[in-house]
């Protein structure tokens, strides 16, 4: 393996290494902030889910990487919790959507402004602040 070869590698595997070190604490200061709301995580990210539009529980069961009955659980318990309501789709009765209440939107908006801050984004300039995104946007990109 060439020197360049060996450097590539080096740094691929630093940046695999950071971004794990990333991955856990936006891991733990997601799990707090579900918490703080009174929920776990998962609902938290459901609630994220359907914020963004999806709406059908097959959907969110994707975006979850679970099965759909793990979904029905979970919207159930937000459903009890007033976070968001089920209907069934006009075009087609077998399909269950799922929209946020004002108070599940309210949620999904405070744990939206909180992670940042706590993250420490607000420490970063905005040149930073845009290679970060452009640099998680082409990481993205590719899956």
């Amino acid at each position: 393996m060439s020197m360049k070869a060996t450097l590539e590698k080096q740094q691929a595997t630093l940046i695999c290494d950071d971004l794990m070190s990333l991955i856990t604490v936006c891991k733990q200061h997601l799990n707090q902030i579900a918490k703080e709301h009174g929920l776990t995580s998962i609902q938290l990210f459901a609630l994220h889910a359907i914020f963004d539009g999806n709406n059908a529980t097959g959907k969110i069961a994707h975006i979850l990487h679970c099965d759909a009955s793990n979904v029905t659980g979970i919207i159930d318990r937000l459903t009890t919790l007033n976070l968001v309501t089920r209907k069934e789709d006009p075009q087609d009765r077998r399909v269950k959507t799922v929209q946020l209440t004002d108070e599940g939107q309210t949620v999904v908006q405070n744990a939206t402004e909180l992670l940042p801050v706590r993250l420490g984004c607000d420490r970063l300039t905005q040149q930073e602040t845009e290679i970060l995104h452009s640099t998680i946007a082409k990481l993205t990109l590719s899956n």
